[in-house]
């Protein structure tokens, strides 16, 4: 199987709500602080838009005392501007004023990276953040606006149906975003390896402007929320371009929540493929990253690249290291991030059918079984599970006495009918039942020797073609021959020697029983 080349570590899992996109759920997510989880959970679960609490959530360096002093403040703000005095000029001149009172009032500096509490704590912002304050300042006001996305700027149009009034909180050449390099080559190098970009276009083209074109697309309108995810996506930035790959995934994560676009999907895989570079280690985050690869299959993550790495960590972890524990922590956090049935039940066999294995190998057969009936479980029909169990339940029953033999073979061909279609397993049960008949009527229990000379009889019917073993047939039925004879009953003995050479053709023994008793 072709072995996954990209990897996308995930962070501990921390909040339990319901999924919103198959490609990135809830329960991948880590909060950093409690109110950002808090923010994250008003909104997904009650559908409650906090604007103000959302993009504050993203931010370290306030705590909530301080964020709420900064809501005040911008409510505050707010509440001067909406005044009849104000709201009934023209539309110009109105958001001319507005726009030049919120300046002065919060913003002092223009920087590249920047995050929304930064107005709050030193009025410094950027497009996104500032975008966001007045986009805020407007809803309250009641004044219609689009937000523009462009190339690295984002921007507010107010009045979109009218007089069409650019909002410009930094100049275009400014952006929101500078994006290095290094991350450019490796975003559009996996749009080749996913052939949304052919290799000639890959060729011919400039990485620049192949970024562009698909990172971006067209400028189009967005929303308030969708602003949330572009200052997600800002943070995932600049943390991968500090080499800091798992937190970057983490901000991607949210951002996807809030803008589910084929781009921000696409910077979840590029932030995946240069955190590969940084972690191998088979823990649990390695674990829950496969899983959520796994989800990836539009992108081009198929199940065999999922399984084929899965198989690598096994040979590692369970083969290679002896650390069965380990491998069974890494198999339950997989399993849980996992979306697809079909591929956690394959993955499920995987880990059973080579755990079984190793414990068989190792002689261990009774340890080994019940693996091996999980695997028929999950693929009744499979035949290297079915061979091993049939192994191991002969193995394992070498020192039981007949009757638990017996108890045995009937209750795993009760829990898995599949076992009677192989035909060692049919021997087994077919000659235990023969011996106890046997030893029953050794010991004078012809009820009992009655009872499993009929379960014989039935089965062999059943499976006529085994061949069930001459040597037992020949016990079995002389065992039952010469109790009756004894008993002064040569018809019945005679019936159960003609019984048995039906069965057992020719047989010695009994050819022999039947010539004395004649």
């Amino acid at each position: 199987m072709k072995a996954l080349r990209l990897f996308v570590p995930l962070v501990l899992l921390s909040v339990a709500l319901p999924a919103q996109d198959s490609l990135v759920n809830f329960r991948d997510i880590a909060f950093r602080s409690e109110f950002e989880k808090s923010a994250f959970a008003r909104y997904f679960n009650t559908k409650q838009f906090d604007p103000f609490s959302l993009f504050m959530a993203s931010g370290q360096s306030l705590n909530e005392t301080d964020i709420r002093n900064a809501q005040e403040k911008f409510n505050g703000q707010v509440s001067l501007l909406n005044s009849e005095k104000i709201l009934a000029k023209k539309n110009d001149k109105k958001v001319k004023l507005i726009y030049d009172d919120v300046h002065a009032a919060f913003l002092r500096k223009y920087e590249l990276e920047n995050r929304f509490e930064d107005i709050f704590k030193n009025g410094f912002y950027n497009c996104v953040s500032a975008s966001a304050l007045y986009a805020m300042v407007f809803d309250q006001l009641k004044i219609p606006y689009v937000i523009k996305e462009k190339p690295t700027h984002v921007y507010l149009i107010a009045y979109p149906a009218a007089e069409r009034i650019i909002v410009e909180t930094t100049t275009p050449a400014g952006g929101s975003l500078a994006i290095n390099q290094q991350f450019k080559q490796s975003y559009v190098k996996i749009l080749r390896d996913q052939k949304v970009i052919s290799a000639n276009e890959y060729s011919a083209g400039n990485v620049n402007a192949l970024f562009d074109k698909f990172y971006f697309g067209d400028d189009k309108n967005i929303t308030l929320t969708e602003l949330v995810g572009i200052q997600y996506s800002n943070e995932g930035i600049y943390h991968s371009q500090n080499k800091n790959h798992a937190e970057a995934l983490t901000q991607f994560q949210k951002s996807y929540l809030f803008y589910p676009s084929e781009r921000v999907a696409n910077m979840l895989l590029a932030s995946a493929h240069e955190l590969f570079r940084d972690r191998e280690s088979k823990d649990s985050v390695h674990a829950a990253t496969l899983g959520l690869m796994s989800r990836f299959g539009k992108y081009g993550i198929t199940s065999d690249m999922i399984k084929g790495e899965y198989a690598n960590v096994i040979q590692d972890l369970l083969f290679n290291r002896s650390q069965a524990e380990k491998l069974r922590i890494y198999h339950r956090i997989l399993m849980s991030s996992v979306s697809s049935k079909g591929l956690r039940d394959d993955l499920d066999f995987f880990f059973n059918y080579e755990n079984g294995r190793l414990l068989y190998n190792q002689a261990r057969y009774k340890d080994a079984l019940p693996f091996f009936e999980k695997c028929l479980e999950l693929q009744p029909g499979n035949q290297d599970g079915t061979r091993i169990l049939i192994a191991c339940v002969a193995e394992s029953s070498k020192n039981k006495v007949n009757s638990e033999i017996i108890r045995l073979l009937e209750e795993y061909s009760a829990k898995h009918p599949i076992l009677l279609e192989n035909n060692i397993y049919n021997e087994m049960l077919g000659a235990a039942y023969l011996i106890e008949m046997r030893n029953m009527f050794s010991t004078g229990n012809p009820a009992q020797g009655e009872k499993f000379k009929g379960l014989f009889e039935a089965f062999q019917v059943k499976h006529s073609e085994v061949a069930f073993n001459h040597y037992l047939i020949g016990d079995a039925y002389s065992a039952a021959a010469v109790y009756y004879f004894k008993k002064g009953n040569t018809p019945k003995a005679r019936t159960i020697l003609n019984k048995g050479l039906s069965i057992s053709p020719n047989n010695y023994e009994l050819t022999t029983r039947k010539n004395m008793i004649n």
